[in-house]
């Protein structure tokens, strides 16, 4: 079980579990790190941690949602982002026709797109994809480099052949 640490009060706080962070009452917006992470992170960003965050958001009678008095304290719908570009079949073609080792890269940062998007984690969501696109146009590129210089050294080898059979080898 992971420990985090939380800033409280501009003061750093843990290691906690996640369900010592649920009793704290920890919000989307409390900046979070655990092991393996390079920088601190908002709560929201850590997938272990949004079902508690979840739990907490706070409920509000039908006359204040009535009254247009309702403030969503998570995200709302002007935060969504549609998902970027997954970049899967193309980095699925590559694998099979142009370059294996690069289309794999590729697959790999495909499937982190839509997962980091669902969510919320829009940033990262950017980032596989822009790293699936980079990757499945360097196989795609590569492929056919060595598929335009295999081309030219058949028609090189076929002159050579016809060179010799007209000269009489």
């Amino acid at each position: 079980m992971a420990s985090y640490y939380i800033v409280e009060n501009n003061q750093q706080a843990g290691p906690f579990t996640v369900d010592q962070l649920a009793e704290r009452g920890i919000s989307a917006d409390t900046s979070v790190w655990t092991d393996g992470m390079t920088s601190w992170v908002p709560a929201s960003q850590v997938y272990e941690l949004q079902s508690i965050i979840r739990q907490q958001q706070p409920t509000y009678s039908s006359q204040q949602a009535y009254s247009g008095s309702y403030q969503n304290s998570g995200s709302s719908y002007n935060d969504y982002r549609p998902c970027p570009k997954t970049w899967m079949v193309e980095s699925i073609l590559v694998m099979l026709f142009c370059c294996m080792p690069f289309g794999i890269v590729g697959i790999i940062n495909a499937s982190k797109v839509s997962s980091a998007h669902a969510v919320g984690n829009y940033r990262l969501a950017d980032q596989a994809s822009r790293d699936a696109g980079k990757w499945t146009k360097l196989g795609f590129f590569c492929g056919l480099a060595v598929n335009l210089l295999l081309i030219l050294f058949y028609v090189i080898y076929f002159v050579f052949i016809m060179a010799a059979v007209s000269s009489g080898y």
